[in-house]
């Protein structure tokens, strides 16, 4: 009984990593380079009403400890007074309303910075839905890439979404 305790456990975590091989090898293109990293993103997150994103595919460009930050501005803008951290699951699971609503986010241009093995890349976007219940809108998201000799990994993002008092400057639009 003993012995079929840890044959059973050996299995498991052996079919565990042989799926995490197979997922990293079905999106290996995702991640050879860092505007593919980027194009692969916005693909992933977007689409139709009714189309479910592929979270393996995603959770596929971001190191397993990647972190996620966004903040919120009070009502007259003077303040950023809300700022929330999120792991991966729990970013996951805000994008669940995705493929209720027909969102999209497009990239509209990107900077990017690297020195060895670091990358730093502002990329500008757009986004709306299909069914209305977003308000059409722009942002910035600063990425943080890692790259290990062999593939990129997203390490961080923090966005913020353009408002009436913080407009996203030319520099950030051109394509």
């Amino acid at each position: 009984m003993k012995y079929i305790k840890i044959i059973t456990i050996i299995l498991i975590c052996n079919s565990v990593q042989l799926k995490a091989q197979l997922i990293e090898t079905k999106y290996s293109n995702d991640t050879k380079s860092v505007q593919n990293l980027l194009d692969s993103y916005y693909d992933c997150i977007s689409g139709p009403i009714e189309a479910k994103r592929d979270f393996d595919r995603l959770r596929n460009m971001f190191h397993p400890t990647a972190k996620f930050a966004y903040s919120y501005w009070n009502e007259d803008q003077t303040k950023a007074s809300v700022l929330v951290f999120k792991t991966i699951d729990e970013y996951l699971s805000k994008l669940n309303y995705m493929d209720k609503k027909g969102f999209y986010e497009e990239e509209i241009s990107n900077s990017q910075n690297q020195f060895g093995s670091v990358i730093q890349v502002f990329s500008s976007y757009k986004y709306y839905s299909e069914d209305n219940s977003i308000k059409p809108g722009r942002g910035i998201t600063s990425y943080e890439i890692f790259f290990d000799g062999e593939r990129y990994w997203f390490i961080s993002m923090f966005w913020m979404a353009e408002n009436e008092k913080y407009k996203i400057p030319e520099i950030y639009l051109k394509g």
